[in-house]
């Protein structure tokens, strides 16, 4: 039974990894994934259906378009096979090798009983290969494409409570709600014009560089003309009302009797309790993923004097948190520097190599982490307690 599954995952992973590919190529240049239908980019030809098989159209035409005999880029074939390993592999290393557990007693998970969260962690992981090649090649971030992974881990979560998501208390709970809602304050402050997008009188400069034989564009982005001290405030401000609102959830519930007694009531004695604490686990997911890396790039801005890190970072490990909690989004965020630094000792010994934009390290920890996470817990508890 298991090698039919893994089969079937295999062959819709490498679809995915075909609509991942129409991600890539239009998200950035702000094109429609929905029409035209695909196509080949040099001579605009409509691809036919058997032409449109992935992997296998891609070795048949032998890496060239059937009308104008373009080369067809390599990554296409590589994100298809890359996408179908993820799926196939992930219900590997969950349902047969059962490399994470569940519960306080460790139970292996089962297919049967977690499947959502096996959908989350496979939108994740999608997701953030999607990311982080457009990361790599632009240095920019398809925030939908995290918004959408976030979405799912925590209509997952809140569906199958007991899986692998942490839950929180009605405390918590109540303060990431009201979080939520002062970031959606904010938003509407900021699209209304009562709050100003920080950075936005800096002048964007893009230095089309040619590498390799593929020809790849590297997008250097120059901040001047601005204070980046002053400008990183405006986050401070917009996040003012989240901070201040979430403090309030978390007093209400701690210091009125009346709150806490309905929180209690609904979280414990009712039917919908483990599905709300779940859910909202996801939430609290999502928001200290965010907050750890917008707290890195404010007092690294106010720190330094100029821009650190960037908020597609923030949306990434935001969308690690939802979709996997956030044990998972903090043990990431310590993780990637890790990463980060073995590339930087390969620059120093291979001079001439261009350095990668940060999300392709949270991308490559948040994977390292979702699949090892019960080994890097014990491991961590064996050495400190």
């Amino acid at each position: 039974m298991n090698v039919i599954i893994i089969l079937f995952l295999f062959i819709i992973g490498a679809c995915i990894g075909s609509f991942l590919n129409v991600l890539i190529y239009r998200l950035p240049r702000g094109e429609s994934i929905v029409f035209p239908g695909s196509h080949c980019p040099s001579c605009g030809r409509a691809i036919k259906w058997y032409d449109n098989i992935p992997i296998i159209s891609w070795i048949v035409l032998r890496g060239r378009c059937r009308f104008c005999k373009q080369p067809i880029s390599l990554q296409y074939p590589l994100i298809e096979l890359s996408t179908a390993v993820i799926l196939s592999g992930l219900y590997i290393c969950y349902f047969v090798l059962h490399i994470r557990s569940t519960g306080r007693f460790h139970q292996p998970l089962q297919f049967a009983r977690d499947w959502p969260m096996f959908v989350a962690h496979a939108v994740l992981l999608c997701g953030l290969l999607a990311v982080s090649v457009v990361d790599v090649q632009l240095f920019i971030v398809p925030i939908p494409v995290m918004w959408f992974c976030s979405l799912v881990g925590i209509v997952a979560s809140a569906y199958r409570p007991g899986s692998l998501m942490p839950t929180v208390s009605p405390a918590i709970a109540l303060a990431s709600l009201g979080t939520i809602v002062g970031l959606a304050i904010s938003w509407c402050l900021l699209r209304t014009g009562y709050l100003q997008r920080s950075f936005l009188d800096a002048d964007d400069k893009f230095v089309a560089e040619q590498e390799d034989k593929e020809k790849k564009s590297v997008a250097i982005t120059a901040k001047d003309g601005v204070n980046p001290r002053k400008e990183i405030l405006r986050e401070v401000l917009f996040l003012a009302p989240a901070i201040v609102l979430g403090i309030i959830g978390f007093l209400l519930v701690k210091k009125v009797p009346s709150v806490s007694t309905m929180m209690e009531r609904l979280w414990y004695s009712s039917r919908f309790g483990p599905h709300l604490s779940s859910g909202m686990g996801a939430v609290f997911g999502f928001l200290v993923g965010g907050g750890v890396i917008w707290s890195a790039r404010i007092l690294g801005t106010l720190a330094f004097g100029k821009e650190a890190m960037g908020m597609g970072d923030v949306h990434i490990l935001a969308a690690i948190g939802a979709a996997a909690g956030w044990k998972v989004a903090i043990l990431t965020f310590f993780v990637a520097p890790l990463l980060g630094l073995i590339w930087a000792m390969y620059l120093l010994l291979a001079r001439g190599k261009r350095e990668l934009p940060y999300g392709p390290w949270l991308a490559g920890a948040a994977t390292i982490v979702l699949l090892f996470y019960d080994s890097i817990i014990s491991m961590i508890f064996r050495t400190h307690f």
